[in-house]
């Protein structure tokens, strides 16, 4: 379950700063977004100022659909796995939750 969830995490992570990058913002803007400024011409009017940036902000991208994807599949794990430590704790007759905080389980019987 932790490697599923570290797994999922860095690919909603990884997807989410791509999918940013796309719309002009964030560490990738670089790529994503071209921007051409004519700042010591003569006539300052719109067409020597151009800003040309990927998708528009309401438009979905392959990308953007895979980071919901993946954050929808990471709040699933997220839910399963507190289900489990839940079951457990159930079965086995043992807090985990404060096992987890404190580091002490109570010796094997």
């Amino acid at each position: 379950m932790i490697i599923a969830l570290l797994a999922c995490l860095a690919g909603t992570v990884a997807t989410g700063i791509l999918a940013y990058g796309e719309h002009g913002k964030g560490p990738l803007a670089a790529g994503g977004a071209i921007v051409s400024r004519a700042a010591y011409a003569e006539d300052n009017t719109a067409e020597h100022n151009t800003v040309q940036k990927g998708p528009a902000e309401g438009t979905k991208s392959m990308v953007g659909d895979l980071h919901g994807a993946l954050a929808n599949i990471t709040l699933g794990l997220v839910v399963l796995h507190i289900l489990g430590v839940g079951l457990a704790s159930f079965i086995h007759r043992e807090n985990l939750i404060a096992a987890m905080i404190n580091g002490r389980k109570r010796a094997e019987s």
